[in-house]
């Protein structure tokens, strides 16, 4: 018996190191998540251990910093790529697809951070490393960093102590997910520079958890709401990209996911669902003002810890799958609408209007809603209340409000004009990679100005700011500018975020976010209006 067991035991033995030779994995490149059986979450150094096993075991993984976080912290971006790529004008060249896929922008929202770990060392040596054939694909594990590191036990009571310590939403004060327009924080400044400007991922994958509706999905998503940019990326990602990955997330994995959005249960049954707000403040809805896809993604937040993180690896896996069989078609449309961008100023300029202020409508198809059961009762005191079931329960035919639609617009400029003294305004353009230059001599130029007659403050804070709402209305006018003022030319695919950044109507717009305040408060001391200080071009 015993001369039958024995060489029994070695082969297992030998097959077990042999399969672990063949995985690739060692204890370094398992997370803590993992490790801890899903009780806790990873600390920024347990990632940054993670990241140095991978890196040591592959020579397809790219590293550079993103930011040096206030606290001293270096972000890591990782750059997945076969054959490998170190910098940005070899992905050009490669042809290849771009996808940036960024975890942990709200410090307790953890699942994003602990799949994108799981989801590089599948693709480095594992059995995803197909997704490199036609995409080259970077990784942010962690954006904030700091608050990642802020954990603690009521930080998201809503995950109900799974895992019992997480990190704090904001970085510093700010919430890095409502800095997308006026860029408050290093963060914000760093992505732009190092992600968005000099790698130009043509898809932007952001991986959230929602503590709102107790709906029935697994996860929900949402596609970049472009509002004044280019429809068609937008479109594509909501009408083909993400109906095709929900069905083969149902087929492979038995997981729902559908549109996010939130309702009212005090109206039993729901026949709406509603979205978030459209604002480019947010990262997913600003890359839609520059020509490009983007995906939000909401895990569920009263799932269990490991369920959340499996709703979010499967999600990445098939995001990867579709762009690396559609990487061609997903470029085409971008480029199109790069160029789309650029014909319509050089035809059109000074002629046609987009909007600047937005409404939420509904999408025409209704939706099939997944949620838990709400049962309604009658109070003590005698008010109705809802009590939330165990039941997920199907709700036909509910409104889907995921699209938006302009109720305000003006007219798109050949150029924007503005004066020597709003350096600050030309620095903050550069930092969202619009192109400044400076008059070489004093023109006149024909167009538009905008007599500002309140500025009507928000009664909230957002972000540290009282946003502001410039009433008044547009003038005709031929104004001169001296050499050393600022021009702005609209002929470039950013036109349309040019265009929404400086109107003094946009909803969310520099002007919303104070940045002239200053200026038109002290002009309005001494009078009843004040000229917006950047003059639209209107004739070439």
């Amino acid at each position: 018996m015993k001369q039958l067991i024995f060489p029994f035991l070695v082969g297992l033995a030998c097959q077990t190191i042999a399969n672990a030779q063949d995985s690739g994995f060692s204890e370094e490149m398992i997370t803590a998540a993992e490790l801890s059986n899903y009780e806790r979450t990873s600390t920024f150094a347990e990632v940054l251990s993670v990241v140095d096993a991978l890196q040591a075991s592959s020579e397809l993984l790219h590293r550079e910093t993103l930011v040096t976080s206030l606290e001293g912290k270096n972000v890591p971006l990782l750059v997945l790529a076969d054959p490998p790529i170190r910098t940005p004008e070899a992905a050009r060249d490669s042809g290849k697809l771009v996808v940036y896929i960024q975890g942990n922008i709200h410090g307790g929202e953890i699942e994003g951070k602990e799949a994108s770990l799981i989801a590089m060392r599948e693709i480095l040596l594992g059995d995803k490393k197909h997704f490199l054939e036609n995409q080259i694909v970077l990784f942010l594990p962690v954006y904030n960093s700091d608050g990642n590191d802020q954990m603690t036990d009521d930080s998201r009571p809503s995950q109900e102590m799974s895992p019992l310590l997480a990190g704090q939403r904001s970085a510093h004060g700010y919430d890095l997910n409502r800095d997308g327009m006026i860029i408050d924080t290093i963060e914000t400044a760093a992505l732009y520079e190092n992600v968005i400007q000099r790698w130009d991922p043509d898809l932007f994958v952001d991986l959230h958890t929602t503590n709102g509706t107790w709906h029935g999905y697994s996860l929900t998503y949402a596609p970049s709401y472009h509002t004044a940019g280019d429809a068609a990326p937008s479109d594509y990602t909501s009408e083909v990209m993400l109906p095709a990955i929900r069905q083969s997330v149902k087929e492979k994995f038995n997981l729902d996911f559908n549109w996010y959005g939130g309702f009212d249960y005090r109206d039993w049954p729901p026949t709406e669902l509603r979205t978030y707000h459209h604002a480019p403040r947010y990262l997913t809805n600003n890359m839609g003002l520059r020509n490009r896809m983007a995906i939000l993604s909401e895990t569920f937040a009263h799932d269990r810890f490991y369920k959340r993180v499996h709703a979010a690896n499967a999600f990445v896996n098939e995001i990867l799958e579709y762009s690396n069989a559609h990487a061609s078609e997903i470029r085409e449309i971008n480029r199109q609408a790069d160029m789309r961008v650029v014909e319509q100023i050089e035809l059109s300029a000074g002629s046609y209007q987009n909007g600047v202020q937005f409404e939420m409508v509904a999408l025409e198809e209704p939706l099939d809603l997944l949620s838990y059961k709400y049962i309604p009762y009658i109070a003590d005191d005698g008010s109705q209340k809802f009590v939330r079931s165990s039941e997920i329960v199907e709700i036909k035919g509910v409104q889907n409000f995921n699209a938006f639609e302009a109720v305000k617009s003006a007219t798109v400029p050949v150029a924007y004009v503005f004066p020597a003294d709003f350096e600050v305004l030309a620095a903050k353009l550069g930092q969202h990679g619009v192109e400044v230059s400076r008059l070489g001599q004093d023109q006149e130029f024909s167009g538009e100005s905008f007599r500002v007659t309140e500025i009507e403050k928000q009664n909230f804070v957002q972000n540290n700011h009282r946003n502001s709402r410039l009433l008044g209305s547009f003038e005709s006018e031929v104004k001169s500018f001296s050499a050393g003022d600022y021009y702005v030319a609209m002929n470039n695919r950013l036109a349309n975020l040019i265009f929404y950044l400086l109107e003094p109507e946009a909803d969310d717009g520099l002007a919303y976010w104070n940045l002239f305040d200053d200026y038109l408060e002290r002009e309005l001391e001494n009078s009843t209006s004040a000229k917006y200080p950047v003059f639209k071009v209107l004739a070439r």
